[in-house]
């Protein structure tokens, strides 16, 4: 017998019958063998926690385990989760996976206390001024532009960096990576009852199942819509991951003589996925349209010929219009933007107007890959700031600033151990450019120099990336910056000494200063990836 008390199974007597039976109910086993709970302690406030238990396990998603506290706790608004981290003392930090979780974690709520704080770190607000903005603080390394725009539909705008998506704009853009751990879908429902037989049959007699044609069709069609919500292009990699999981999910369907147990069905997902790519193409999928024939250059008849595709974590690399727009309508769009960025304190519908072009502008990127002078001249918008973290973030899903210096914090000690033990001339050139680390404490004196240590440590020159010039030299230092396919510039006061502020530092693309008054070569060096990945098509 079953009994069910506040959403938990209760299975004893039942599983006691079952043991004098000697028989194994499907549905018993795949309720035995469910992810145990998982215990989380949640800090609301000040003296105020309560236990959040994960019925199913950690969820894979951080939107999932957001959703199931604000359920669980009454939550209404709002807010972020921060989890204590091991690597820094048991310090709270922003929570950007679920991976970083396990059983009797502690996980503290942060709601934002004013819309311009929405989604934004602990760090004091400083000079929002049109030249100087929050996201161009020099003391900056959790930026306040770092905020969920992609988080529900329902999203309102707000002033500062906080990024709004309204329902028409968000409809067909994704709303999260990859998964590092992806979930097999649950099938049909003929399919899920064959499934659960051969699965018993497995475990009792080590049967094999051979499914028939019908339910290989429907595990690989539900296989391929569960992919496509992420990926139309997957990589081999991500193939292996998607037969893996199904294999550990339903073990009936492992493959006897395969050396891995699923090289058949990552073949056949193969050529699943080719065939879902047809039909999305005919409907009008601009992902994939992108790379038919009609698109490639006068004279090139292969399909292989420049497939475009997300190559560097792009969730929403060339995402559809959205519902009820057409190229023409976002172009008027566009042009409104030319004459709303000339407002002052007109972030918030910038921001809306910038949301509601996002799709028109990655076809520009991905289609034409214009010049940058062209391309600053028709989106100057998107050349602040605030609109390439939020750039950044609606591609990739990640925000920018908080995720650049906080990987880069953590990865530093390590860095420099491995840096200690560097020998020969590149050995003596990283102790040359660590050497201001031992004489100031200043955190952006230290991520410059394992900056370009890490150039020089990958054999790679620093002034590749980074050039320094001196103020008494205006001439020179602007016919070099024109000169400069890509990187960042450092204008240093003649005199100065380590801890004084440079008198300039900013990001040149293609000889055009995108970017200028950034104080700190560690943020511009965090603006040029953003800068990379929204105007950039990025190279295979």
């Amino acid at each position: 017998m079953i009994f069910f008390n506040h959403g938990i199974f209760y299975l004893l007597p039942y599983s006691q019958l079952i043991s004098q039976t000697n028989y194994v109910s499907p549905v018993f086993h795949s309720l035995t063998t469910m992810t145990s709970p998982v215990r989380l302690r949640i800090i609301l406030g000040e003296q105020n926690s309560q236990k959040v238990i994960l019925q199913h396990g950690i969820p894979t998603s951080l939107s999932d385990l957001s959703k199931e506290i604000e359920k669980q706790c009454n939550l209404k608004g709002h807010f972020r989760l921060q989890f204590m981290d091991p690597d820094f003392d048991n310090e709270f930090m922003n929570l950007m996976s679920t991976s970083e979780i396990q059983d009797k974690s502690t996980l503290k709520v942060v709601f934002p206390t004013t819309p311009s704080d929405r989604d934004s770190s602990p760090t004091p607000q400083l000079d929002t001024s049109q030249s100087r903005s929050t996201c161009s603080s020099p003391a900056l390394s959790l930026s306040s532009c770092d905020t969920l725009i992609l988080s529900s539909p329902s999203t309102s705008a707000s002033s500062g960096c906080v990024a709004s998506v309204s329902p028409e704009s968000s409809s067909r853009i994704k709303s999260s990576a990859w998964p590092a751990v992806f979930t097999v879908p649950r099938f049909a429902y003929d399919a899920e009852l064959k499934l659960d037989q051969g699965n018993a049959a497995f475990k009792t007699h080590g049967t094999f199942l051979s499914p028939d044609p019908k339910l290989k069709i429907s595990i690989l069609d539900g296989l391929a819509e569960e992919i496509v919500r992420y990926k139309v292009y997957p990589t081999n990699t991500e193939f292996n991951q998607v037969a893996e999981a199904l294999i550990e999910k339903h073990p009936c369907l492992k493959e006897r003589g395969s050396a891995n147990g699923y090289s058949g069905w990552k073949a056949s997902l193969k050529y699943k996925l080719a065939n879902y790519r047809t039909k999305l193409r005919n409907i009008g999928y601009t992902e994939v349209t992108v790379n038919s024939l009609k698109h490639k250059p006068a004279g090139i008849s292969s399909p292989a010929y420049n497939i475009k595709k997300p190559r560097k974590a792009e969730v929403n690399y060339c995402p559809s219009h959205p519902l009820g727009e057409t190229p023409e309508t976002l172009e008027e769009v566009r042009v409104t933007l030319l004459s709303e960025i000339k407002k002052k304190n007109n972030e918030k519908t910038l921001r809306m107007l910038m949301d509601k072009t996002f799709s028109i502008r990655r076809h520009e990127v991905v289609k034409e890959s214009p010049p940058i002078a062209d391309f600053k001249t028709r989106w100057p918008a998107l050349f602040r700031t605030e609109e390439i973290c939020a750039e950044f973030e609606r591609i990739t899903t990640v925000p920018l600033v908080s995720t650049y210096f906080a990987k880069m914090d953590r990865y530093s000690a390590k860095l420099m151990k491995i840096y200690a033990k560097r020998g020969g001339i590149n050995g003596q050139r990283i102790k040359n450019l660590l050497v201001p680390t031992t004489q100031t404490d200043n955190i952006d004196v230290r991520r410059e120099c394992i900056l370009r240590s890490l150039c020089v440590y990958l054999n790679e020159d620093p002034s590749n990336l980074m050039n320094e010039y001196l103020d008494t030299d205006a001439p020179s230092t602007q016919e070099a910056i024109q000169k400069t396919v890509m990187g960042v510039f450092v204008v240093k006061i003649e005199g100065s000494d380590i801890e004084d502020s440079p008198a300039d530092v900013g990001v040149v693309l293609e000889g055009v200063r995108v970017l200028e008054d950034l104080n700190n070569v560690s943020y511009a060096t965090a603006m040029l990836m953003g800068l990379i990945y929204t105007e950039l098509e990025l190279p295979s």
